[in-house]
């Protein structure tokens, strides 16, 4: 298990199964002004049903954009979690639920400073995303909860001897100001090279590093340029899929992110 020395503390990583789910919400509140502090986290343990199958399920937080430009519906898991059987279900219910009056209301109920009248009017304007929050780095959930419009921010705890705890974040950001800086292609044959589609808003000169987060992992790229062509060279290994077409995206936490990329 992974160890972070702060302060002359150590403090140890928690494992998935360590601790309980409401712990982990717990914690989340209690950290909330400083993780998101562009949003309001509320309360929504509220059911919700999908305007597709009509299949009802109940997500865990909200969060609120403080200038009521937009909003994410949260659902929080522990990285030991079944994905077919639990987490993805969950989120495709959540992605395409009906959210009206009813939950506009409980939102206003669970957090007073909230104005109901921007409330009512937020949820006239598009969809809200879907943010899954889990506790532990997670193989192969961020492609399909990708192509359902959802993001997935990975929060790992640490716990000192004296029982203060550290949070690592990874992964995905939320944010109303996403930025898709250039698309581009995983080599299929020389599977460390990004062709890059758009080499001008790439914000980094020839042999300058990056890092990109992909799937809560960051790899470490270098830029190099051969044959009149745009390159992001892996300095390490990485898991992205050779001859697969990506986007990198600047989220709001000013980190730089790789998904697949969004079909036109």
């Amino acid at each position: 298990m992974a160890r972070i020395l702060y302060n002359d503390e150590w403090f140890e990583e928690i494992a998935s199964r360590g601790h309980y789910e409401a712990e982990f919400e717990k914690i989340l509140q209690q950290e909330a002004g400083r993780l998101f502090d562009d949003y309001f986290l509320v309360p929504f343990k509220t059911p919700v049903a999908s305007d597709v199958d009509g299949d009802v399920r109940k997500p865990d937080f909200a969060l609120v954009h403080k200038n009521y430009r937009g909003w994410w519906v949260v659902e929080v898991e522990l990285g030991h979690h079944s994905f077919r059987g639990h987490v993805l279900p969950q989120v495709r219910t959540l992605s395409h639920a009906n959210y009206g009056r009813e939950q506009a209301d409980y939102l206003c109920l669970h957090k007073a400073s909230l104005r109901r009248d921007k409330i009512f009017e937020m949820f006239k304007g598009e969809q809200p995303r879907v943010l899954v929050i889990v506790n532990s780095p997670v193989d192969g959930w961020a492609e399909p909860l990708h192509s359902l419009g959802a993001r997935v921010m990975i929060c790992q705890m640490f716990r000192s001897r004296l029982n203060k705890y550290l949070l690592r974040l990874n992964g995905d950001y939320p944010s109303e100001s996403e930025e898709i800086i250039t698309s581009c292609q995983c080599e299929q044959l020389l599977h460390r090279l990004l062709a890059i589609h758009s080499p001008a808003n790439l914000p980094l000169q020839q042999d300058q590093t990056v890092l990109l987060y992909h799937e809560g992992r960051a790899s470490e790229w270098e830029r190099i340029e051969t044959g009149g062509a745009v390159y992001l060279h892996a300095l390490r290994g990485h898991n992205l899929t050779p001859g697969k077409s990506y986007e990198i995206v600047r989220q709001g936490n000013e980190a730089l992110a790789i998904r697949p990329r969004t079909k036109k």
